[in-house]
């Protein structure tokens, strides 16, 4: 008889045991989720202007991972040579994952950093339509501040470098036509941190 029941009780504790869900992320603590508004200034093609774009991320504080989205149509590029010179708009645009870390975010100002790897088109058109079309892939790390504006908004202020790799089908254009060092505003709007 004691046999049998430590038998059955060996054999109920390994049911239990094997009932135990393993995870890659069986810690994770979801603190909070945001939407942004990206503001980033930056060169293309050596004419200065703004990239505007948003995005939206899961907060497990510090860290933050999500994804976004940015684009552009404000420089020009003139073909000089080849089948078909002319003026062009430039049109950039990517998107992809948002990894980020705001430690001690309860503070007032406190750092602010943040990578974005995004995939994307770069095109040539004339009267709204492509011409030239290439695939890019964009890394955007970024350093700065944060400030709390409220409890619900937060600006971030930094710099960073844009790195454009993939730009092959371009008549005259390169990487580095479209990679430059930036300067981003960001505007995080959404629950932080205890309030979620």
């Amino acid at each position: 008889m004691r046999k049998i029941v430590l038998l059955a009780g060996s054999f109920f504790a390994l049911l239990q045991l094997s009932a135990q869900d393993e995870t890659l992320f069986n810690n994770l603590d979801v603190t909070g989720a945001f939407g942004s508004v990206i503001i980033e200034t930056g060169s293309i093609n050596g004419e200065v202007g703004a990239d505007v774009g948003g995005g939206g991320a899961l907060v497990m504080s510090p860290l933050f991972i999500g994804g976004y989205g940015m684009g552009t149509s404000y420089p020009v590029h003139t073909i000089t040579g080849g089948e078909k010179p002319g003026d062009y708009d430039i049109k950039f645009g990517h998107g992809g994952l948002w990894l980020g870390v705001a430690p001690h975010s309860n503070k007032l100002i406190h750092f602010y950093g943040s990578t974005k790897i995004g995939w994307g088109k770069a095109r040539l058109r004339q009267d709204k339509e492509s011409v030239f079309t290439d695939r890019v892939f964009v890394l955007t790390p970024e350093l700065g501040v944060e400030i709390n504006l409220t409890e619900w908004l937060k600006m971030g202020l930094t710099g960073g470098y844009r790195w454009v790799n993939g730009v092959t089908r371009l008549p005259e254009l390169a990487n580095e036509d479209f990679s430059s060092p930036i300067g981003i505003l960001t505007f995080r709007i959404g629950g932080f941190e205890d309030d979620f």
